[in-house]
């Protein structure tokens, strides 16, 4: 309940997951808040097996195509536990006791993935899990677009806190997906 106070604070537009309609066609930025209860050993795809620690991860990417390309598409995607497994971040989420527990989304026509990922990363002191895990087409040299942010159970209004100093359009959170 604190979150949704401080995002009301923030003027962030809280969303529940049927709520995408809000971003339909839309383009922009999203961070996903992810929860893993138990550590675990995966292959994630070329990168190779992998081992996940217990804890809180945020993974930011980007969406600027229309349809399932647009903001709504590429969230509804990762919400969605079975699907063909395409990017790094499927494999992780295909795992069934890995949870998405928020999604940040930002609307904007510049390309601000990198720009997003770095920021949250400085601001967050958080490290990175795996090395190249989604940054394969990184414009900024990212050593990875998974961060790992430790135990801390406030990360959803921390995040928003962040998305609200870098922002350049409208800003969304997804809770309880």
């Amino acid at each position: 309940m604190n979150e949704l106070r401080n995002q009301e604070k923030l003027r962030v537009k809280s969303l529940r997951s049927f709520e995408k309609s809000e971003i339909k066609g839309a383009r922009g930025v999203y961070t996903l808040i992810i929860f893993v209860p138990s550590p675990f050993t995966t292959i994630i795809g070329r990168l190779g097996k992998k081992k996940i620690e217990r804890g809180y991860y945020a993974y930011t990417g980007s969406a600027f195509g229309s349809g399932p390309s647009s903001l709504a598409g590429r969230i509804s995607r990762h919400l969605n536990k079975t699907k063909r497994k395409r990017w790094h971040i499927d494999y992780l989420l295909c795992n069934d006791d890995v949870a998405i527990k928020g999604v940040l989304a930002m609307t904007t026509r510049r390309r601000m993935e990198c720009e997003i990922n770095q920021y949250l990363m400085n601001k967050l002191k958080a490290e990175i899990p795996i090395l190249n895990f989604g940054s394969s087409d990184c414009r900024m040299r990212c050593r990875s677009h998974l961060l790992y942010l430790g135990s801390d159970n406030n990360v959803v209004g921390k995040i928003a806190n962040l998305y609200m100093q870098k922002k350049e359009g409208k800003i969304f959170a997804f809770l309880d997906c």
